[in-house]
């Protein structure tokens, strides 16, 4: 995985595409404020430094658009891990502690709040 030179940056996780469904909706909604949280800055476009990836899983898919793909093969070049939503915080907060020896200390989300996370996804599935 990339990451900035520049020390005690907060870690930076791309969310890319659309959720195409309301569930799906409700995944990514609920992961981005999880991440916000825990300290770790969320946005939508590929510029700068990014430590992680979430997909829409149509873009995981090969589903996507030539502007979503080039940016998949960005991100794949560059070693970024990439994920769906099915991926919970706590996996991400890991991968994110263990290779980015140069990104600011990540938060830990409280358990209270993993057991609704767990809960919506899985009675999402």
């Amino acid at each position: 995985m990339t990451t900035s030179p520049l020390s005690d940056r907060p870690a930076r996780v791309l969310f890319l595409g659309t959720p195409s469904s309301a569930v799906a909706l409700d995944r990514w909604t609920q992961l981005q404020e999880r991440l916000d949280l825990a300290g770790i800055e969320t946005t939508t476009a590929f510029e700068g430094e990014v430590d992680y990836a979430i997909l829409t899983e149509d873009i995981l898919d090969g589903y996507c658009t030539a502007a979503e793909a080039l940016t998949l093969q960005k991100l794949r070049a560059r070693g970024i891990t990439c994920a769906s939503t099915c991926a919970g915080p706590e996996q991400i907060l890991a991968a994110l502690a263990e290779t980015s020896a140069d990104v600011a200390s990540v938060v830990p989300i409280s358990t209270a709040r993993g057991s609704t996370y767990r809960h919506a996804a899985s009675s999402a599935v």
